[in-house]
């Protein structure tokens, strides 16, 4: 099986982020096919990039919430398992020589159903003294005949369980009243004894004779009554080992039972294996199938997973669990952040509009062709991000890769991309919770916790009828989560600006920023397309003040 090697953009994904990953993925499983790149995404994708997808027949990536270590990514240690039907005997030498003295039982279907031990198998083994012992725990006749080897010498068993009691032919009186699913023990000579003399104890169904070498010393006896089964053990070695066919079902640990699922994160494991009083745990996939054991000795012995992040290297704007990833690449057009790595990697990092630009410039670089599909997903982005090459981020790299890019896609890109802006962009039918959230980051301005959300549209007098909605929740939001602004960047290529909403108890900061009037809640801002270059920067710089 291939090794996956995740490929993923920023927590709000964008066009840009999520074509950078699907088209990298591309290009990395041409590059490198002894793995699967394969790429997801950290929600659900936007309306703009749905369009564009389905534009060019590509499915969304899955979406995956996080990639924090799992039971999944242990090297865990093998497990022996038995079976709930196997006889009791064989379940003690399966165990011995097991760490801790217990192993996993799964049912027929092998499935988990409990633990054993020995201590739960020990008092049945030693002997039993019911009549009824076999019946009572369902005992298969094929652990009879496999523990006390015993041949057929007449009769048929046509029940798969033991449905009778059990006796010994001296224990029976002659005025006992047997029935016809009885088992009865005896010797050749006793059961000769009992033909010859007609005795009640013939209304047993199944007779077990032992000490017998040859079988067919015991034809004289067969009768379309009953089924005789021989064995070379002696008569007493029958009773002591008879005990030990009983199937282990019965003694199962159900209850309380402690074990882990492939999927469960290592976080969640090490937490109730500190509050266990267990030091072994059966784990299993999430059908119930046994996948191997777990101890304390495991958690550091893990198989981290592989990733490569596009469009974003700040850890605040990337997946859960990301501290856990063995990072093998950054391909990126933002400023260099926070992301830690435990090992050297590619890292890419150009101040160009789009991430996609990057991409289609590495497959030039390899000489790896463009499919169609592919090279719209680039130019989608391109487009995306530099809102039809308008913002300040754009550059003469992204125009030319974009001219590149319309031809092998077969579009129009001045057409192609104005129905795209305008199809993902209708404003009414999203709550405010949507519209904020669709592209919104999160900073640090010296103590201050601010957040920038962005939407790219063409109907503006859709946006007015949501606002005084989106207002409120931006109001109640900050006043309750204790965030001291957040700024909302409605822009509109076709009218050319965007209108800036603000709230928090730090509004100041954009008042000083965007020279509004005091209590101000909105400014319009003609010819500011980008976030990264003519918002963020200007918001740092008036924190500082």
């Amino acid at each position: 099986m291939k090794e996956t090697v995740y490929v993923f953009g920023h927590q709000n994904p964008d066009s840009d982020s999520i074509c950078a990953a699907i088209s990298y993925a591309h290009l990395k499983n041409q590059l490198d096919p002894q793995r699967h790149h394969m790429p997801i995404a950290l929600k659900e994708v936007n309306k703009e990039t749905a369009y564009i997808l389905k534009h060019f027949g590509v499915e969304p990536p899955p979406v995956v919430e996080h990639l924090k270590l799992q039971v999944t990514d242990i090297n865990l240690t093998p497990a022996k398992v038995v079976k709930e039907m196997d006889s009791i005997r064989k379940v003690l030498e399966a165990i011995t020589g097991e760490t801790g003295r217990s192993i996993p039982v799964v049912d027929q279907d092998e499935r988990l159903i409990g633990l054993v031990s020995i201590s739960d198998i020990m008092p049945t083994y030693l002997g039993q003294c019911s009549s009824n012992f076999l019946k009572d725990s369902k005992t298969p006749f094929v652990n009879l005949i496999q523990e006390l080897d015993l041949k057929l010498v007449s009769g048929t068993i046509k029940e798969e369980y033991v449905s009778g009691r059990v006796y010994l032919s001296s224990d029976v009186y002659p005025d006992k009243v047997l029935e016809k699913e009885d088992l009865v023990l005896c010797d050749a000579q006793e059961l000769a004894h009992l033909f010859e003399t007609k005795d009640t104890i013939l209304q047993a169904g199944y007779f077990i004779v032992g000490n017998v070498r040859d079988p067919e010393d015991l034809l004289t006896w067969q009768d379309h009554r009953h089924v005789l089964l021989s064995s070379e053990l002696k008569v007493y070695e029958l009773v002591k080992k008879i005990s030990q066919t009983i199937p282990v079902s019965t003694m199962v640990k159900k209850d309380g039972l402690e074990y882990f699922v492939t999927y469960e994160t290592l976080e969640d494991v090490q937490e109730n294996i500190v509050t266990s009083k267990h030091h072994h745990f059966p784990v299993v996939d999430e059908w119930g199938y046994i996948q191997g054991m777990l101890s304390k000795s495991n958690l550091v012995d893990v198989n981290r997973k592989k990733a490569i992040l596009v469009d974003h290297n700040e850890r605040g704007q990337s997946i859960q669990g990301i501290d856990d990833l063995h990072i093998l690449e950054i391909i990126d057009h933002h400023r260099v952040a926070d992301v830690m790595t435990m090992a050297p990697l590619y890292f890419r990092v150009e101040p160009v509009g789009c991430t996609c630009t990057l991409v289609a410039r590495m497959y030039e670089e390899q000489g790896v062709e463009i499919p169609r599909q592919i090279a719209g997903l680039l130019l989608s982005a391109i487009i995306s991000d530099t809102l039809l090459f308008k913002s300040p981020t754009c550059t003469p790299l992204d125009k030319a890769t974009a001219e590149k890019l319309a031809p092998i896609a077969g579009v129009d890109t001045r057409y192609y991309g104005m129905h795209m802006i305008t199809e993902g962009s209708s404003l009414e039918e999203k709550s405010p919770e949507e519209l904020l959230h669709y592209d919104m980051k999160q900073f640090m301005f010296g103590p201050y916790r601010v957040r920038v959300s962005q939407i790219n549209t063409g109907d503006f007098d859709g946006f007015y009828k949501v606002y005084p909605g989106v207002l409120a929740y931006m109001e109640d939001f900050c006043r309750q989560d204790g965030l001291n602004l957040w700024v909302f960047m409605v822009t509109d290529v076709v009218v050319g600006g965007t209108e800036l909403i603000v709230a928090g108890d730090s509004a100041w900061i954009a008042e000083n920023a965007f020279r509004m009037k005091p209590k101000e809640k909105s400014i319009f801002l003609y010819d500011v397309f980008s976030r990264k270059k003519q918002v963020v920067p200007q918001l740092m710089n008036a924190a500082k003040l």
